[in-house]
């Protein structure tokens, strides 16, 4: 490269006299050396290229220095310092020569840095302007690579060796890491070493140099590739992790058998906790390569195991793998959040974790004992307490103590904040309180907390795949409640599964399945057999206690489609404290209870008793009582109102059930809590085909606006169907042929054989005058009978 390219801006720097000291500073193939050559020749010089100068070395009072890369700190003896008229040295950035002081301020100096060596378009005019455009478009204007501009030098292959052993040669391990990671993502802040190497025009503009950057990439990761010492992989582990990349950094020592270092950077990135700011796949698949002597000598890959089987759903063996490490007695909570326990903090903080996958419920004891744990956290440990009060608004939302559950909510996100921010965590708190909202009957703050919660997952930088899940479930719900119902019935036969097979939190679960099963009974209220909801909870663990809450809703999915007798045996076969004959003369006891499945329990035989109304003169007196239960929540208000207004219109009292039902209609409207309405429609409708009661209530704005969304959602694809003459099974399989449910699929859902399923599709087809699936489906789209 030295005699093709003339650069006299540079070369006429030799007759500059205003300096003594000349210093051509830049890393390697930044053409230094070609320069200080012509510039040697310009003054009739040879270049030195000694270790150490010596007086003979000077031509004409002149040093011309090139120093060998492999020096790093050299000195000049005053003797050649003395006698020299001029010094011109060509090192890199890392190089240092020291004895030049005097020289530099008595006789001046002048620094070319790597912006100052690049090619310019003076430097370039003699150039076919192709070239120029090469030179300074493709290659940065970085003079090593002029001979690949001009089309006469090396191979891609040659190119990255060059980079490899001029440019990188001497990189520690850890600084080539660090060039590696901004090469991958150069839109990162550049790091310090990769400003003494790299092209200047790169460094400020990498997206204008692809082949470029791809070259330097390839180089850097052959050249991490080649080191195979274990201080080498602990100095590149070390960069990794100080960049944020904790898993590639224990991936890379695991592969190389360096556990006790890889478990270090676990411990040290918070174990478990590391789950949420990572790729879930990712984590797994790493802490899953520990061996099992490591897993038992370390509680911090104990635990962060278990919390990636929890997200999985595994329940069991998460038990299994900590009865088997840390003893039997560590399955008792009571056991190990005791004072004095014998386990670690760490063990404990984790015992409250699996607390809420095993779905229990505090009593108050419990929560008082939580408290005296509390104590034991450091003050400034604000992930701790934030995994605190997530916890304790997981338990306050089963104890239906809804205001002490936003208070914990409240408390989470402070800490989350304090510690800088956490988007996947602070999605979970709004998630829960997406849920909190919407099961206590407030559909109006619920979805503020749900916007909350997606600009909070669409922060975080991994893939979130279930959590996203989630939040459209949530979403769905929240759709529900202003009376469009397609999303729900969209997700629960397109996504439950997987939703229910991931780690779903209990509260999470109880709000699913009853927004779920809803969507099944409003949409299929003919098909109800036996285990009709097993395909909303059949993947989940036998330690979560949702039983009773499917066969209740069991029950609830009979009444609604007039089967009485069989709802009745539904519900006296579910196993609780109370039975039917209890609840019949209970009055002031139901003021009282808290439990979830209890109350449901008791307004689903309450629900029947207003169905059946017998001339019990303290019937509204137990609805009244349970309107008075301070865990009742107000959706189950809106329900009670509306029952005590469906008993007083069957009794008559004209007032009583104007009170009631305006008293309904305006909670609803005021919550935004309108799907309750659709679900009690079985009472509400007859009271509004009362033109008196009817024309009372509608005097009211609000009232008008909740009666609309009811109307519509009474007049919902399903129902229009109905009307236009399909039977109950044939509309069944329209909306599941809309869905994209296969034949196979639809006999599996209604428990029923293919060849039915294609006889019921045959006259469906018939009614609808077209011979194939797609024609009907676009005939039924066309009529609004599916949307």
């Amino acid at each position: 490269m030295d005699m093709l390219l003339d650069r006299p801006r540079l070369r006429r720097l030799m007759t500059d006299g205003n300096h003594r000291v000349l210093l051509l500073q830049a890393g390697a193939g930044a053409g230094k050396s070609v320069l200080l050559r012509q510039m040697a020749e310009d003054a009739g010089a040879r270049v030195c290229t000694a270790l150490h100068p010596q007086q003979a070395d000077l031509e004409g009072g002149m040093l011309f220095w090139d120093l060998p890369r492999k020096a790093r700190s050299l000195r000049l003896s005053d003797a050649v310092i003395d006698n020299a008229e001029r010094i011109v040295i060509a090192c890199r950035p890392q190089q240092k020569v020291t004895g030049l002081a005097r020289a530099k301020l008595h006789g001046g100096c002048r620094v070319l840095l790597a912006e100052d060596l690049s090619f310019n378009d003076e430097d370039l005019i003699t150039l076919p302007p192709q070239t120029q455009r090469a030179v300074l478009e493709t290659y940065a204007g970085w003079p090593a690579f002029l001979r690949l501009a001009l089309g006469d030098g090396e191979d891609d292959g040659s190119l990255v060796d060059y980079c490899r052993e001029a440019l990188f040669d001497h990189l520690t391990p850890g600084d080539m890491a660090a060039l590696s990671l901004w090469l991958k993502a150069p839109d990162q802040p550049v790091p310090a070493i990769a400003a003494t190497l790299m092209p200047p025009r790169l460094l400020a503009e990498p997206d204008r140099y692809p082949v470029l950057v791809e070259t330097l990439r390839r180089a850097s990761g052959e050249s991490l590739a080649a080191y195979v010492s274990p201080t080498a992989l602990k100095d590149i582990a070390s960069t990794l992790e100080q960049s944020g990349q904790v898993l590639a950094a224990m991936n890379l020592l695991l592969d190389h058998g360096l556990e006790a270092q890889a478990a270090a950077i676990l411990e040290r990135a918070d174990g478990r906790d590391l789950i949420y700011r990572s790729s879930l796949a990712e984590f797994q698949d790493i802490v899953l390569r520990f061996s099992h002597e490591s897993v038992a000598e370390n509680e911090t890959i104990l635990f962060a195991i278990c919390r990636a089987l929890m997200k999985q759903g595994e329940l069991h063996r998460v038990r299994h793998l900590l009865s088997k490490h840390l003893g039997l007695d560590y399955l008792d909570p009571m056991k190990v959040l005791v004072k004095g326990s014998r386990f670690s903090f760490a063990a404990r903080t984790f015992r409250l974790n699996l607390m809420i996958s095993e779905d229990l419920t505090p009593n108050d004891a419990m929560i008082e004992r939580l408290a005296e744990f509390m104590a034991d956290y450091p003050l400034g440990e604000h992930g701790k307490w934030a995994a605190y009060y997530n916890a304790l608004l997981e338990f306050e939302i089963r104890r239906r103590n809804f205001r002490e559950a936003e208070a914990a909510a409240a408390r989470a996100l402070i800490y989350l904040k304090k510690m800088g921010g956490q988007p996947l965590l602070e999605f979970f708190i709004h998630l829960h309180q997406t849920v909190l909202r919407l099961m206590s009957g407030d559909a109006l703050l619920a979805r503020k907390a749900a916007q909350d919660a997606r600009v909070r997952l669409e922060q975080v930088p991994h893939p979130a795949d279930a959590e996203f899940r989630m939040l459209r479930l949530a979403e769905a719900c929240l759709d529900y409640e202003v009376g469009r119902q397609r999303a729900l019935l969209q997700f629960v036969q397109n996504e439950f599964e997987e939703f229910a097979a991931a780690e779903i939190w209990p509260s999470l679960m109880q709000f699913a399945l009853h927004y779920a099963a809803q969507a099944l009974i409003d949409h299929f209220p003919m098909g109800v057999r036996p285990g009709f909801l097993d395909g909303l909870w059949i993947h989940l663990s036998d330690g979560l206690q949702f039983h009773a809450m499917m066969e209740i809703r069991t029950a609830i999915a009979y009444q609604n489609a007039g089967r009485w007798r069989e709802a009745a045996a539904t519900l006296s076969a579910i196993r609780m404290p109370m039975g039917k004959h209890w609840i019949d003369s209970a009055v002031e006891d139901l003021t009282r209870f808290s439990r979830r499945d209890e109350i449901a329990y008791v307004m689903a035989w309450f629900r029947e008793a207003v169905h059946l109304w017998t001339p019990r003169p303290y019937l509204a007196r137990q609805l009244e009582a349970l309107i008075a239960n301070p865990k009742v929540t107000h959706r189950e208000r809106v329900a009670l109102e509306i029952w005590l207004g469906y008993t007083a219109h069957q009794r008559r009292e004209t007032a009583a059930a104007r009170s009631h039902l305006l008293s309904a209609l305006e909670s609803a409207h005021r919550l935004g809590c309108h799907g309750v309405l659709s679900e009690e429609r079985l009472f509400l409708s007859p009271l509004l085909e009362s033109r008196t009661l009817r024309a009372f209530v509608e005097t009211s704005v609000g009232v008008r606006s909740a009666l609309a969304i009811f109307t519509s959602s009474l007049n919902s694809p399903h129902a229009r169907a109905l009307k236009g003459g399909l039977s109950q099974r044939e509309a069944q399989m329209l909306q599941l042929a809309a869905g994209g449910l296969s034949n196979k699929r639809i006999a599996a859902t209604l428990n029923i054989s293919e060849v039915t399923v294609k006889y019921h599709l045959g006259n469906l087809y018939r009614k609808l005058g077209c011979n194939r699936r797609a024609e009907a489906l676009r005939a039924a789209m066309a009529l609004g009978w599916i949307s």
